[in-house]
């Protein structure tokens, strides 16, 4: 493999499929479906950490509300001298919350766009099947 990231070379790839499409021969496809198909291998690690990523952050968010809701919980509001109420304890965890929420708004952002190019890739090595599939015929 080379030094540059798979996603690089996808890209690459997919550009020339996109200029050369018409003219390319059966052995051109073949090796351009090939050379797509073995990046998208390389590029699996990226995206499963991004999946991954996406749903420790989530976890991670959910069990920072449920600390945050019970500090807030036992604590008292100075307003008014009592603990605070659960729609309080929750308000100020949201307020409190706002590093991990982006945190994990980006996460699902990465996670996403894994999801989006796995499609658009997979879609775009089904083309290249059907212009092999033409030409054989």
């Amino acid at each position: 493999m080379s030094d540059q990231h798979p996603f690089h070379k996808l890209t690459e790839l997919i550009d020339t499929f996109n200029t050369e499409r018409n003219t390319l021969d059966l052995k051109g496809l073949q090796d351009l479906r090939e050379n797509i198909a073995l990046n998208l291998f390389y590029m699996s690690d990226d995206c499963a950490k991004a999946i991954a990523n996406y749903d420790s952050k989530e976890y991670e968010r959910r069990r920072y509300y449920a600390a945050k809701e019970e500090e807030y919980r036992n604590d008292i509001d100075s307003r008014t001298g009592k603990n605070y109420n659960v729609a309080d304890s929750e308000r100020l965890a949201r307020i409190d919350a706002k590093t991990i929420d982006e945190e994990t708004v980006f996460a699902l952002k990465q996670k996403e766009r894994s999801r989006i190019v796995l499609t658009a890739i997979n879609q775009i090595l089904n083309s290249i099947s059907g212009r092999i599939n033409q030409l054989t015929k």
